[in-house]
């Protein structure tokens, strides 16, 4: 969310990372909750900043943020009184298999038309909100989603990774294992018995 830079550059030091050595920040997709906070990241860090896209237009003030209906719709407008995104035109446009600072985008389209996935082959899955995780550790789809056909295609897409550790936008990380337990989660509720 927008006012969140300073937090998530001590979380960086608290990882041994100095602001002035990112080099790229890449957004899963172009949410307030994913997207808030990076116009101050890139003015403090000179990052370049990389989307997908699909959802770039989305980013820079081009098209509106995603409109969410509903009880929470009404929310978020309330909040957006009060909390100001800050449009940030990408300097680097991401495709799916893009290969950029050592990992791999996957498009992985449904919560947002240009929701990727950054992958470390064998290691971990950063997934941004195309799967979300449960305090118990439990997967599940996240809600506010686009278009859930395409969620599911996306899933079932990265189930065919191998990887150890699984990193949603919201929820605890998955690990070890994490590959299969997406495997059978899609197996319980995406393949017809």
């Amino acid at each position: 969310m927008p006012g969140n830079d300073a937090r998530i550059l001590d979380c960086a030091r608290r990882l041994g990372v100095e602001p002035s050595s990112i080099s790229t920040i890449i957004l899963t997709h172009s949410d307030i909750d994913h997207s808030g906070s990076v116009a101050k990241l890139k003015e403090l860090t000179n990052a370049k900043v990389a989307i997908h896209e699909a959802d770039a237009p989305r980013l820079s003030g081009e098209k509106k943020l995603k409109e969410v209906k509903g009880a929470l719709g009404l929310i978020l407008n309330v909040m957006g009184v009060f909390i100001r995104f800050s449009p940030v035109k990408p300097d680097v446009l991401l495709k799916d298999s893009d290969k950029i600072d050592g990992v791999t985008i996957i498009h992985t389209p449904g919560h947002s038309e240009g929701s990727v996935s950054v992958y470390v082959p064998g290691e971990a899955l950063l997934v941004g909100d195309a799967l979300r995780t449960t305090k118990s550790g439990s997967l599940r789809l996240p809600p506010m989603t686009l278009d859930l056909e395409r969620a599911k295609v996306s899933i079932c897409k990265i189930s065919d990774l191998s990887y150890d550790c699984l990193l949603p936008g919201h929820g605890p990380p998955i690990k070890p294992d994490a590959s299969l337990k997406v495997k059978q989660f899609v197996d319980n509720n995406f393949h017809e018995s």
